[in-house]
């Protein structure tokens, strides 16, 4: 049964209330990123009144780290929790989709005692073994869900974290695996590893085995002037590109920021470590462009082709 009804402020124990028996939530964390496992989460919430130490509770991508961090304690404490994780190779053999009912239905086994019921963020229905009603936005209407969200999402967090001291380079202490700007030059610079999800965007086109052009990118310290006249793009993503010069060096970036392209300097230190504003076109740094059309660019790094930035109009 799909329910689509208004958001209530807070989620409750409303849907849980509906049935005669134990009733679990049930959510997953880590379906959009590029790198890293998908995690589950089923929690079976106290049958009495709604728990006082769980006021503020909602959707774990509305908390703050360490709030989910002290609910994640105070879940653990108080209620039933189970997790299912479903492994990068496993997203790359059946697909995200059926990782995460797979997931899903590990975190519902995973349960101390088994439901009868359970509540299920979203419109799929894993196959576990009780009676399913899935919920839109389940993490901000039932408090069950919620607590699965927040259980799954610092789960894989913590996991990531511990991934990134050994894999510093694509920022997963911060972006825990999404494809953020960081992430993707960091599999610019590196290549992926076997954390990355390789039937995923751009890992299966950009890095994938054929796709051989990103391997004659260098990513190195210059200290002479480059000719702007070699400049050339790269397409990372529809709102990303990096700039290389004639060598296939790195030098920059061009970024669509709030509706607007924007030509960002890269340098690098002599250990191979990316500074942003630095290098042979720093004095570019923050140069505005109309799009990542490569001509416009070549002009626009030339000598005597840098304009002041254009001004919006109110």
């Amino acid at each position: 049964m799909l329910v689509r009804t208004p958001l209530p402020k807070w989620p409750t124990l409303h849907h849980e209330r509906q049935f005669n028996g134990v009733v679990c939530g049930i959510d997953e964390a880590g379906v959009a990123p590029l790198a890293g496992p998908v995690v589950a989460a089923a929690v079976t919430l106290p049958s009495d009144s709604k728990p006082r130490i769980l006021r503020g509770l909602t959707d774990s991508k509305l908390l703050a780290a360490d709030e989910r961090e002290r609910f994640y304690a105070i879940i653990q404490r108080i209620a039933q929790v189970g997790v299912g994780i479903a492994s990068v190779d496993e997203i790359d053999e059946i697909n995200i989709y059926h990782a995460n009912m797979r997931a899903m239905q590990r975190a519902f086994d995973a349960l101390p005692e088994r439901p009868e019921f359970a509540l299920v963020d979203g419109r799929a229905k894993p196959p576990v073994d009780c009676a399913v009603q899935t919920i839109v936005k389940g993490d901000r209407r039932s408090l069950s869900i919620a607590a699965a969200s927040v259980v799954a999402k610092v789960t894989r967090d913590r996991l990531m974290h511990a991934l990134a001291d050994s894999f510093p380079d694509y920022g997963w202490h911060t972006n825990v695996g999404y494809g953020t700007d960081a992430h993707y030059l960091g599999l610019l610079r590196n290549g992926p590893t076997e954390h990355h999800r390789r039937s995923f965007a751009p890992l299966n086109t950009i890095f994938a085995p054929m796709a051989i052009a990103w391997h004659r990118f260098r990513f190195v310290q210059i200290d002479v002037e480059i000719d702007p006249a070699g400049v050339e793009l790269f397409f990372l993503r529809n709102d990303l590109h990096a700039v290389f010069d004639a060598k296939g060096r790195h030098v920059g970036i061009v970024k669509n920021l709030r509706g607007g392209w924007t030509f960002q300097a890269i340098g690098y230190d002599p250990d191979g470590r990316p500074l942003t504003g630095a290098g042979p076109c720093s004095h570019h740094h923050g140069l505005r462009l109309d799009s990542p059309d490569r001509q416009a660019l070549v002009q626009r790094l030339s000598p005597d082709g840098r304009q002041a930035p254009k001004t919006r109009s109110a």
